[in-house]
Order: structure tokens, then C-alpha cells, then sequence
């Protein structure tokens, strides 16, 4: 693990002088500053982006602009505007009125956005104070886990790549504060991700009235939310996707480095937002780590692939944070599939009146689902460790076949049950679904180890799952499920 020192922090100079002017031409700076050019690049390349409605480029069309046929959410932002700056969120639209609502709850109306789309013409949030032109697209439907960490707008992922290589990378989340936008200046959070793992690890904003510029607060919980929740261990979803989808951005972008950023919409999945050809350095104290050493070890290496230069990047840089994310967040981390300890079931023997218990154990490949909700076991498995006379005895039974409806298979639990559970192994019956019909199985109680754990736990016995042993997420609380890697 690398251990971070001051020397290991980018700043704002070096930043420019090494890594900015010589690998970023002006002519590539020129494209990632123009957003309407970049939606056109990228979408030549298969790249999502959000849709746009209207392009509006002097006043006198804006005049003619028929405000009836805009949607009822969108977003208007500056086509050259930086840090953020001039973008509004709109999210509902007021009955019988051309007025909008923004996620604060205030609303606009069609007079007050004609003056902000006036002011983005001007200049007034471009950079250079040039005359712009004012975007109107889509509002990305936000993916609805990420929604329970945001207040009413759509977090992005930012990823900052430097030749051919994903070097760091945070999720910002919109607050109250941010009126939905995930500009960190207005308010939003920003959450360090682990670049091997794509988990969240520290978080911080900078805080109301702070008297200093970009003084950081670190917190640990989400803002503004009815229950708030803790920023840390959060899995981003798509994760390879969204590293795949940054580094190409940097090729067609032909930006040496850049910061990508992406949303993950509900229905087309990862969007890109923004290509940044001077992405910020927040994200260090996000992540706890400097991006100066990072951004040495890849310069100058040979990078011959997307796939490469991934690799590359959660060698070098991921998992070295995993202890951290275990402390911050109480919870361990595992393998989407582990190596599991498997203890057999207890063997007496009665020798000169004395009684001797023998435990056996195997290892075994565990799959950690947390698309169901109880764990099961193969019956080879079970009858490995010692459960033989479960399978043979339920197999005897004239139980039917299937149920055509889960009320059909409680019913006949509840009638026919108790005799069958009166097998001592038996813990209780289970309706679960094997090739697509609805069945009962019997579910007896396992000790396993997992992660230095020793956990007892009901399975249900099947042959419907693809390794010997699943685990369901009733027994996954307390750990985080690290999906890039299986064990080694």
C-alpha cells in the first residue's frame, strides 16, 4: 500500500505546466470546452449522452421560443460554461402556467429564465466571459439506488485519466444546497471511489458561509435526506462500464488528461455528462490521496488497450484503500465469490463410554447473491457434510411436484409441514423457484467460516444455483461485496 505524503499532492500549477499544456492540445481543449461539439463526437463513437432540445444562440431567438413545447423537467445549461456554473435543474412544471420547479421547491417563471438564458448569451458563465450559447437538454432519470443517496437530482461519477490509464475517481452528490446540481462550489458532496472496486470510501463539502475558498468539511453521512445514510461502502454501479466509457472519451477526445464525467441514467445507463480538459483537484481530499505520484507512475508507460491501461489502474492504484473503507465503514470486504469454510456435520462415536465429537470441514466456492434473500446449499454439497439422510428422506416423501402459486405452496406447508419438518436435520420448509416452477425444499442449519466470521446459518437445499453454495443477503450484513475480483 502506498502510504500518501505532501509531496504526493497535485497542485494547481503543476497541474497545468506538466500534465495539462503538454498533453492537452488546443485543439482537443477547444472540443471539451464546447459541449454541443463533444455530444457530437461521442455519439459518432456510440456514446450516450443527454439529449438536447433546444440550442438557443442570440435573443432573437430565444423571442421565438415556444415554451409550451418544452417537457416538464430539463435542464438548461451554458455551452462553454465552467465549474458548474449556469447550469438549472428543473424537475416539474407548475399546472396551467409557464413556470418550473426547481429541486429547492421555488419555482421559475418564463420570465426568469428568459433573463437566465439571457445572462448564459452574454457570457456571464463561459470562460473568458464570451458570448455563449444556451443548452436546453434532457434531465437524466436518476438509477434508483443512487436516488436514495441524493437530494433530488442526479450524482455523477467523475474520472480523471491520464495516458490511457484511470487514476482516481468521485461521485458527487447533489444536496438542498446544490439545487440538484452536483456542483461541489454550490454545495454537493463529494465521494472518494476506490478505482479497483468502485466502493466509496471518505467523503466531504465545503460548508455553508465557509469564509476561506474550497475549505473542506470532511462528513460521513448524506445531507438534506429523511433518513441519512452513510457515504462510505456504497457499491457505483456499471463500474467497469464507467472506466471502459472514460478512457474512451480520452481517446476520441485525444485529451492526455482528462476528467470524465458520467451519470447513470434509469433507462439508458451510463451518460456522459461532461469531458473536462481541466478537471479540479477536490477529488484528492476526497480520496485521501495525491494524484501527483499516481499520475508519475503511468507517465510514459505503453499502454496498448482499454482493457490494459484498466488493469493497469486497479493494480496501481486500487485496493489500497480497502482497509480504510473496512475502518470507516464498520464492514468488511469480500468476493463477489469467496472461499468459504464449510464445517461437516458433528460425527459421535462411543468409545470405552466415552463420547467423542469429530468435526470435519471443507472449502468450498460461495456465491454472494444479494438478489435473494435466504442462502443455499447443492444437495452434493450437503451431502458431503453430512446431511445424506435429509436428501433421501425428503426424496421419498409424496410431495407434489410443483405449485402453481406461492400461496398454493404455503398452504400445504402449513397443513403438511409439521410432519415433515419432524426429521431432526430439518429446520423448516422453504418456496423457492427451481427452473422457473415454484417448489418446496428443506432448509437445515450450516456453520460456515467466511472472511474470518463463523457464521451458523439456514440453507435451503437445491440443485437450481451454479456453485455449491449461495449466499443470500439475510447474511451478507455487515460485509461489503467487492464485485471486480473472486478470490485468489
Amino acid at each position: 500500500m502506498h502510504k500518501n505524503t505532501f509531496k504526493d499532492i497535485l497542485g494547481l500549477n503543476r497541474r497545468n505546466q506538466e500534465y495539462i499544456r503538454p498533453h492537452n492540445p488546443p485543439s482537443a481543449k477547444a472540443v471539451a470546452d464546447n459541449k454541443i461539439v463533444t455530444k457530437r463526437i461521442l455519439k459518432k463513437e456510440g456514446i450516450n449522452t443527454p439529449d438536447v432540445y433546444k440550442l438557443i444562440r442570440s435573443k432573437k431567438q430565444l423571442q421565438y421560443l415556444d415554451w409550451s413545447s418544452l417537457p416538464k423537467s430539463f435542464v438548461i445549461k451554458p455551452n462553454k460554461g465552467t465549474g458548474g456554473n449556469g447550469i438549472i435543474v428543473f424537475y416539474g412544471k407548475r399546472k396551467g402556467e409557464n413556470a418550473w420547479i426547481r429541486p429547492n421547491g421555488k419555482t421559475m417563471s418564463q420570465r426568469d429564465i428568459t433573463l437566465h438564458i439571457e445572462n448564459i448569451l452574454e457570457g456571464r458563465y463561459s470562460m473568458g466571459s464570451k458570448k455563449d450559447t444556451a443548452i436546453i437538454e434532457e434531465r437524466v432519470k436518476i438509477d434508483p439506488f443512487l436516488k436514495q443517496y441524493s437530494y433530488k437530482g442526479v450524482p455523477d461519477i467523475r474520472i480523471i485519466c491520464f495516458n490511457g490509464v484511470p487514476i482516481m475517481a468521485m461521485t458527487r452528490l447533489p444536496t438542498k444546497r446544490s439545487n440538484g446540481t452536483a456542483n461541489l462550489h454550490s454545495g454537493a458532496i463529494c465521494t472518494g471511489i476506490d478505482i479497483s472496486t468502485g466502493i466509496t470510501t471518505y467523503s466531504m463539502h465545503i460548508p455553508p458561509r465557509s469564509l476561506i475558498s474550497d475549505t473542506y468539511e470532511m462528513i460521513d453521512k448524506t445531507l438534506d435526506l429523511k433518513e441519512n445514510k452513510s457515504l462510505s461502502g456504497i457499491q457505483i454501479p456499471n463500474w467497469n462500464d464507467l472506466l471502459v466509457i472514460a478512457l474512451k472519451c480520452q481517446k476520441v477526445s485525444n485529451l492526455g488528461y482528462i476528467g470524465v464525467d458520467i451519470a447513470i441514467d434509469r433507462d439508458k445507463g451510463p451518460v456522459v455528462f461532461e469531458v473536462n480538459a481541466r478537471p479540479g483537484l477536490g477529488i484528492q481530499v476526497a480520496n485521501q490521496a495525491g494524484l501527483r505520484w499516481r499520475l508519475e507512475k503511468v507517465k510514459g508507460l505503453e499502454v496498448r488497450s482499454i482493457k490494459h491501461g484498466i488493469r493497469i489502474g486497479k493494480n496501481l492504484f486500487g485496493g489500497e484503500i480497502e482497509e480504510s473503507i473496512e475502518s470507516i465503514s464498520g464492514r468488511k470486504v469480500v468476493n463477489i465469490v469467496e472461499k468459504v469454510c464449510v464445517y461437516h456435520k458433528p460425527k459421535v462415536s462411543d468409545k470405552k463410554k466415552k463420547t467423542k465429537i469429530k468435526i470435519d470441514k471443507e472449502f468450498t466456492k460461495a456465491f454472494l447473491d444479494t438478489g435473494v434473500l435466504s442462502t443455499r446449499i447443492s444437495t452434493q454439497l450437503a451431502s458431503r457434510i453430512g446431511y445424506t439422510d435429509v436428501n433421501k428422506y425428503f426424496k421419498q416423501l409424496e410431495t407434489p411436484k410443483s405449485f402453481l402459486t406461492f400461496k398454493d405452496a404455503q398452504e400445504y406447508i402449513d397443513i403438511q409441514g409439521q410432519k415433515i419438518i419432524n426429521h431432526s436435520d430439518i429446520v423448516r420448509l422453504a418456496k423457492i423457484v427451481e427452473d422457473g416452477q415454484i417448489v418446496i425444499r428443506p432448509v437445515i442449519n450450516i456453520h460456515i467460516k467466511i472472511a474470518r466470521d463463523k457464521k451458523d446459518l439456514n440453507a435451503v437445499i437445491t440443485d437450481d444455483i451454479q456453485y455449491p453454495l449461495v449466499i443470500g443477503r439475510s447474511e451478507l450484513t455487515g460485509y461489503l461485496i467487492d464485485t471486480s475480483t473472486t478470490f485468489k
